[in-house]
């Protein structure tokens, strides 16, 4: 089965998305790969039961939607001229996380994983004698980013370095890289969230290298404030952000609610944009920064209004709607739930 609706959300309505429970959904990220009459998305969907996927695609202030639905274990096809316009970065939304695989080909030349890796900091390996490279680097920030490419030998020497600026929100830039000589990696170096394709000819085919995070990004914490994180109760939690606190009193209660968890207290606070230093997503596999950060704490409150709900991926994906609603959170589900210390927001290695 696969019916699909198309929706165009702006920053101005009041959709329902943000007023739904908090899911631990899943983005899946493209640059612009090719023309959208050269572009097929295949999403297979992996589990027993049926799935939602979208499309996604952004036009300044608002977001552009196309819904898919999945039989189980089926796969679809999407074509590019389905959904996008010009040859531009785009994203397809999962519901469930661990649901679906999705891949895009751009006119059956190769198959290109689509992944989910958002930190700012990935490396793409490479085999023997590859000595050219093709990058498409995706911007994932609200604002300019400055990217910094290294590329290196098998003796651990870098050979060559390459400045990359981001001006907008999703734009990609594309290029080849020729290094004269052979490499065995390139590692990617962003001030804020961007999502990197390599690709490099094998002799006989072109293949893609993915982006990997070695490590989670470094954060430069102020050690004169407090830390805790912010997560459902959920047996196995999949997503969770950082507040920073530095007045007595809100410490004081932040950490009578980890003593009692009967409290049941929702955060209510205000955001900004950018990561502060301090938050980032500690449950997700690369750990990256946010690109928001709660700049006050309002209140620890017992209920809160509907139409700051929410969770934090949510909360990312809708950035700029949020913060030109008044940037207020309210999560129904998540409760301050452990102190961290500064190393760990820091690390993002969070200690047993």
């Amino acid at each position: 089965m696969d019916f699909s609706i198309k929706t165009s959300i702006s920053i101005s309505s009041l959709i329902l998305l943000t007023h739904l429970p908090a899911a631990a959904s899943q983005l899946f990220y493209s640059p612009a790969l090719c023309p959208p009459e050269n572009l097929t998305i295949f999403v297979t969907n992996k589990s027993s039961e049926p799935q939602r996927v979208w499309t996604q695609i952004r036009f300044d202030q608002d977001i552009d939607e196309l819904h898919h639905d999945l039989d189980p274990k089926s796969q679809i096809k999407i074509r590019g001229t389905e959904f996008l316009p010009t040859q531009r970065g785009f994203s397809i939304k999962a519901w469930d996380k661990n649901t679906v695989q999705v891949t895009s080909t751009c006119s059956d030349s190769f198959s290109t994983p689509l992944t989910d890796t958002t930190s700012p900091e990935v490396t793409h390996w490479l085999p023997s004698s590859v000595q050219t490279v093709k990058l498409h680097i995706m911007n994932l920030y609200l604002k300019s980013n400055s990217v910094q490419l290294k590329a290196y030998n098998r003796l651990g020497v870098a050979v060559a370095e390459r400045q990359v600026e981001l001006k907008n929100y999703y734009d990609t830039e594309i290029f080849k890289w020729s290094l004269g000589q052979d490499v065995a990696r390139i590692e990617v170096q962003g001030q804020e969230r961007l999502h990197s394709v390599l690709t490099y000819d094998n002799g006989t085919s072109e293949q893609v290298s993915p982006a990997v995070a070695m490590k989670p990004v470094s954060l430069p914490v102020d050690t004169s404030k407090t830390y805790f994180m912010v997560s459902t109760r959920d047996a196995r939690p999949e997503e969770a952000f950082v507040i920073a606190l530095d007045k007595p009193e809100l410490i004081a209660t932040a950490r009578e609610q980890i003593r009692n968890p009967a409290l049941e207290k929702i955060v209510v606070a205000g955001i900004e944009l950018g990561h502060g230093g301090f938050n980032r997503a500690l449950l997700a596999r690369d750990k990256a920064p946010y690109s928001w950060s709660v700049n006050r704490v309002d209140a620890f409150a017992d209920f809160a209004h509907i139409d700051c709900d929410g969770s934090p991926e949510l909360t990312e994906e809708r950035l700029m709607q949020k913060l030109n609603e008044g940037g207020r959170i309210c999560f129904w589900r998540y409760r301050v739930v452990k102190e961290l210390s500064a190393e760990e927001v820091s690390s993002g290695k969070l200690k047993p």
